[in-house]
């Protein structure tokens, strides 16, 4: 049965409280998105105020292709998580321009991560998706790409922050040689 599917991510993750049960879940959609996206695109869309974290983070990633808005933001652990184990200091979750420097959407479309940055609107979400839905299916995925991802951080010094320029000259060259 040809069936296209639509995510809408807004979620921080799995709650202590969920556990084993949620990360449960979670393999469940991870698997289901991927033996689906074989066939037709799955499409995710993170739009909303929470933003993607945790494992639903990798739920996106797993997707033929993500819609973001700059509102929307994706990360694996959310800046509160971030700034509680590593400091106000190394990163300060109040600091919005510098959260969505960082993990919004532009910086996301910028970087490889996100494929269509569109305007926090309706109309331009529901066009955005209808037109990644009309995209083949890719024979490669972008979680597939772990090794041309893994060979940019290897040329990165980690003892230093960097800055979302940085994120996007280092990662926008793995975009731009991944693509070609």
């Amino acid at each position: 049965m040809p069936t296209r599917a639509v995510l809408l991510f807004e979620t921080g993750g799995v709650r202590l409280q969920e556990a084993n049960l949620g990360l449960a879940a979670i393999a469940d959609i991870h698997a289901a998105i991927v033996d689906l996206r074989r066939y037709q695109p799955v499409v995710g869309v993170i739009a909303g105020q929470v933003g993607c974290f945790g494992g639903m983070s990798i739920a996106a990633g797993l997707c033929t292709s993500l819609v973001m808005t700059q509102e929307g933001r994706l990360g694996l652990n959310g800046p509160a998580v971030i700034e509680q184990e590593a400091g106000i200091a190394e990163y300060d979750s109040r600091d919005r321009p510098f959260i969505w420097s960082f993990t919004g959407g532009a910086q996301r479309v910028a970087t490889g991560f996100a494929d269509a940055y569109v305007a926090d609107d309706c109309a331009a979400l529901r066009d955005a998706v209808a037109a990644e839905l009309r995209v083949p299916v890719s024979a490669t995925h972008r979680s597939e790409r772990y090794r041309e991802a893994l060979s940019v951080l290897q040329d990165y010094d980690a003892s230093v922050q960097p800055t979302p320029a940085e994120v996007q000259r280092l990662f926008g060259r793995f975009h731009r040689e991944t693509d070609a």
